[in-house]
């Protein structure tokens, strides 16, 4: 499990990297990339569904450390 945190943070932040390379080339006069605002969108979609897991395991773990401290 915290193999797969790893390389979700990792995934994420070189999603992160390559569409602020996609956003920054396309900006660039006379270079235009196709489907550039295309590409950054799905890039931040996939971005959203790895942040969502890492947040529903960290909810999740957190709930378990409070209800066994109830106990």
């Amino acid at each position: 499990m915290e193999k797969l945190k790893k390389i979700a943070k990792y995934t994420t932040n070189l999603l992160a990297i390559i569409a602020a390379l996609i956003t920054g080339f396309n900006a660039i006069e006379g270079l235009t990339i196709p489907y550039a605002s295309q590409i950054v969108q799905g890039i931040a979609v996939v971005q959203g569904v790895i942040g969502t897991y890492l947040l529903g395991s960290k909810v999740k773990q957190t709930t378990e450390i409070e209800e066994y401290e109830e106990v």
